[in-house]
Parts: structure tokens; C-alpha cells; sequence
């Protein structure tokens, strides 16, 4: 038996080297199967050699005078190649398939182009060395264990396109210390981001449609931000000690059961206008939580919604009809010390509702006994280019900046100072402990030729300088650019909206667009997309 079990495994690893290895041909050491002699396509695939150092994969590669397209990287293509430290993927890739770069320890970095789909399963499962990835914004999925046990990865962007991020697809991540979830993601399947003990930050971005987690999606770690911009189905953040400050954006309609259960840490919540519903237990045993503003559209509180909460002192109720109130959510004793600051007018109201009665201390808003209630917000923060990379400031103290870039070229990344090289979109927001977070800011920053300079597109080349470009409430601004520039905007169907002359390196237009519109900037014949914020 032991014999015929020796045999099994020594033939299963044959086949898995003959599979490994079989490829139709090989262009300046990279070796390519054909997929489609028709459609003249290949992958990349691996071959009798492993790739090593850096490797930059063309996006045509020709073979018998024939020119094919390279449009996936091959399962395994790069498997166990522990000497590869870089690799350049081609825009027209659409698919990285099964363990492509599968124990890539010396793999620094890689940027996922826009062109591909799909990241299959493992395909950088434990390339431990991977400090930094950016997913472009094609990619609809990220496959079971994609990138797990990549120990190094501090940071990731995750493009807005992503629909599924797999099952264990970042876990055990352990230096990634914060996680934006982009509103296009509609699922997060089990274990997804488990034993990344080292996020403290959790963004999820506003949105319309319910994210659907599995419970253990984001493992145990104590999360210190957390900020809520949609409703969430089966995620909970039950008896995270140290969540200190939590923020829920206004596209937020129900708090779910259980989802803050115990979480000691916090000491206040404002729940929006928008919520309709706090489910049971959502709030209970958060015995640090000494103040409650629920919003005015509120009007159904779950049993033991703020139950076991031993350490609240004043609620604020914003509507004027109060809401129906399950059993056991506050005490005798906190009937008696808890002060409960209703809207003008409808003191009687609360005074003969069911639950509210039982308050001693009831007060309307705006009279001389009710204190003041200040909502501290971080101020949002400024981008402004300088001696070749972005500073990002904001007004509010202390306050930590959060950024990400969807870029093919980042050169470093830290903190609040980024290094460029070419054409960068930003997204970035301050928080601190304490405050609600900062509004999102977006920019663009590319680079535009000089007069004379060279129409190719390659800043090494040709002389070129930097323009920023924000835009706010159907306003666009230019920072940068050659003085004498008309800068003209159109609508992606070709009308132009507003147009200015750049002056001391800026300019203004007025487009009448609103946000979430699409604009085509022109200056000095480049042409920019941006989307209206």
C-alpha cells in the first residue's frame, strides 16, 4: 500500500510539472500558450525557466510574423519564482488566473490594470514580501484567498467596480491598517479580511444597495474608526472594546441587531435622519455610551436596543413623534438620572408616550436648561501640489489623513506625503478620535505639455508641468498649467459647458454639472475625465 502510495504521489507531481511547463513559445524569456489561433490571443503561462527580477509583459508579443494579444496570466504562470521582485502587467490583460503569482516571496509590488475582471483564487496567495497593490477598476471580483498571508501589504486600493471580495481574500494580512470598502461592493464572503490584526480603520463607502457580509468577515481585531455609509446585512461589530468613534452616513436606514453589541469604547453615537429602525440589542452592554442622538425619522427602537448602556446620562430625541420603544432598553434607576432633551413643542407628546413617560428629567431643545450639544466634525482636508508630490492638511489638530490613489505608477506612499511620477486620482478624508470623519475630497493630477513640447504621452520625454484639478458643487478648478491655456469643458456627449483662461497657474468654470456627472476637461489639446463631486 505504502509502495502504490509513493507511485500516486510521484506521477500526481509529474503531471503537475508537465502542466506546469507546457507552453507553445517563448519571446525574450517569457513563455506564452496560444488560447485562440483565430483570434490570434495568449496567456502567459510558465516555462523551463523561472522568472526572475523584474518582468515586464508586453501587451502584443509576435510569434511566425504573427502578432497575438496578451490577454490573461495563465494559472501558475509564476508559481514558487521567489527571485521575481517586480512585474509590469499590460492594459488588454483581463484575467489573473488561479495561483498565478502563487508564493511570490520577493514580489514587491504590482498594479492590477484597469482591463482586467477577475483576480482568481490564490493568485497571490503568500507573497509575503507585497507591500503595496492597487486593483484597477474593471475588476469585478477578487477571488478566495487572492491575496491572503501577503504579511507585508499595508496598504490596498480596491477599485470601484469590485462587486465580491472572496472568501479569506486578505486574510491574515497582518501590517494592513486600514480597509476602504468602495460602494460597488455588494459582497464580503467569510473570513475575508480575518487576523489583519492591524486595522484599525474601517471605511465603508456610502451607497444605496445592503452589503452583505458574512459574520466573520472581519475577524476580532479592535477596529478604532469604523465609518458606516450603507446598511449591512449580517455584519456585526459586537464587543470590539476599542472602537472609539463611530460615524453613519445619511444612506444609512436600519441598525441591525447585535451590530455594536458591547463595544466599551464608545462614548457617543448620532444616528442620521435617514434610519428608520435601530434593531435589538444593536447598542447594548456599550457601557461607555453616555450620550444618544437618534434622528427624526426613527421610529421603531428593538427590545434591549440600549440595553445593559450603565453609563448613559442624556438622550436626544430629534422627532417630534416618538418612537415605539421594545422592552428592556433602560432601567429604573436610569429612568430616574438619564435626561432626555426632546424637540420644541412636543414636550406633552413625550411626556404621555409609552417608555418616554417613565423619564423624570424631560426637557425641550433650545431652552435656557438645555445644555448645547456640539456634533465636532474634521475639517476637510486641502490638496496641494508641491516640489513634485501632494501635501494634504486639514484644519482640525492631530487629525489623521487617509488617502487613496488609483494610479499605475505610484512611486511611494506614506501617510500624508505622496511621491508622484504621472497621472493620479485621489481620494482622501481626515478622522480623529472623538470627531466624525472629514467629507471625502477627490483631485485628479496629470501632467500637460509645455508649448513646443512633444504630444507624446511619456513625462520622462518631453517637458511637461503638473495641473490639479478638484471640482465642488458644479465648479471646476485648475491649479497649474501654462499661463494663456484656455481650459474648455465638455459633457461626454460633447457640449461644452464653461470654459477660462488659465492665469497665475489657475483657473475657474463654472459647469452647472451636478454630482456624480462625468466632464471632459481640455487644456491645451489633453483631454481629462473627472467626475463631478
Amino acid at each position: 500500500m505504502k509502495t502504490i502510495k509513493k507511485l500516486l504521489i510521484t506521477v500526481a507531481v509529474l503531471l503537475c510539472s508537465v502542466t506546469a511547463n507546457a507552453y507553445d513559445f517563448e519571446v525574450d524569456g517569457i513563455y506564452y500558450k496560444i488560447l485562440s489561433a483565430s483570434d490570434l490571443t495568449v496567456e502567459v503561462t510558465s516555462g523551463d525557466n523561472e522568472y526572475i527580477d523584474e518582468v515586464i509583459i508586453p501587451s502584443t508579443v509576435t510569434y511566425k510574423s504573427r502578432t497575438l494579444s496578451v490577454i490573461s496570466i495563465g494559472n501558475r504562470a509564476f508559481y514558487f519564482c521567489t527571485d521575481l521582485t517586480s512585474v509590469t502587467i499590460p492594459n488588454g490583460v483581463t484575467t489573473i488566473n488561479d495561483h498565478a503569482f502563487l508564493y511570490c516571496h520577493g514580489l514587491t509590488s504590482v498594479t492590477i490594470p484597469n482591463s482586467v475582471t477577475t483576480i482568481g483564487y490564490g493568485a497571490f496567495y503568500e507573497c509575503t514580501d507585497l507591500t503595496n497593490v492597487t486593483i484597477g477598476n474593471s475588476v469585478t471580483t477578487i477571488g478566495e484567498s487572492a491575496f491572503s498571508r501577503c504579511f507585508g501589504l499595508t496598504n490596498v486600493t480596491i477599485g470601484n467596480s469590485v462587486t465580491t471580495i472572496g472568501k479569506k481574500a486578505f486574510s491574515e494580512c497582518h501590517d494592513l491598517t486600514s480597509v476602504t470598502i468602495p460602494n460597488s461592493v455588494t459582497t464580503i464572503e467569510e473570513y475575508a479580511f480575518s487576523e489583519c490584526d492591524s486595522i484599525r480603520d474601517l471605511r465603508i463607502e456610502d451607497g444605496s444597495n445592503i452589503l452583505s457580509c458574512n459574520n466573520y468577515a472581519f475577524g476580532d481585531y479592535p477596529l478604532k474608526t469604523l465609518y458606516l455609509g450603507r446598511d449591512l446585512q449580517n455584519l456585526r461589530f459586537s464587543y470590539k472594546a476599542t472602537l472609539t468613534s463611530v460615524t453613519i452616513g445619511n444612506s444609512v436606514t436600519t441598525i441591525g441587531k447585535y451590530a455594536f453589541r458591547g463595544c466599551t469604547g464608545l462614548t457617543s453615537i448620532t444616528i442620521p435622519n435617514s434610519v428608520t429602525t435601530i434593531e435589538k440589542y444593536a447598542f447594548s452592554e456599550c457601557t461607555g455610551l453616555t450620550s444618544i442622538t437618534i434622528g427624526n425619522s426613527v421610529t421603531t427602537i428593538g427590545e434591549e436596543a440600549f440595553g445593559s448602556c450603565t453609563g448613559l446620562t442624556s438622550i436626544n430625541l430629534l422627532g417630534e413623534t416618538p418612537p415605539s420603544v421594545g422592552n428592556n432598553n433602560f432601567t429604573e434607576k436610569q429612568y430616574v438620572n438619564i435626561t432626555l432633551y426632546v424637540p420644541t413643542g412636543s414636550l406633552e407628546t413625550y411626556q404621555n408616550a409609552d417608555t418616554w413617560e417613565n423619564f423624570w428629567d424631560i426637557r425641550e431643545m433650545g431652552t435656557t436648561e438645555t445644555p448645547e450639544v456640539e456634533v465636532k466634525k474634521c475639517a476637510t482636508p486641502v490638496i496641494t501640489y508641491n516640489n513634485s508630490g501632494l501635501d494634504i492638511t486639514s484644519e482640525t489638530d492631530d487629525a489623521e489623513i487617509h488617502t487613496n490613489i488609483t494610479c499605475n505608477d505610484v512611486g511611494s506612499y506614506n501617510g500624508s506625503r505622496i511621491d508622484l511620477s504621472e497621472t493620479y486620482s485621489i481620494t482622501t478624508y481626515a478622522t480623529k478620535s472623538g470627531y466624525q470623519n472629514s467629507e471625502t475630497v477627490t483631485a485628479t493630477l496629470c501632467w500637460i505639455a509645455v508649448s513646443g513640447g512633444s504630444e507624446e504621452n511619456c513625462i520622462i520625454e518631453v517637458e511637461a508641468m503638473p495641473v490639479l484639478i478638484t471640482c465642488d458643487n458644479g465648479t471646476i478648478i485648475i491649479c497649474g498649467g501654462e499661463d494663456g491655456a484656455e481650459v474648455v469643458v465638455y459633457t461626454t456627449s460633447g457640449v461644452a459647458v464653461g470654459n477660462d483662461i488659465i492665469t497665475n497657474g489657475n483657473a475657474t468654470v463654472s459647469t452647472g454639472l451636478t454630482k456624480g456627472e462625468t466632464a471632459i476637461i481640455n487644456i491645451a489639446g489633453k483631454g481629462i475625465k473627472v467626475v463631478m463631486q
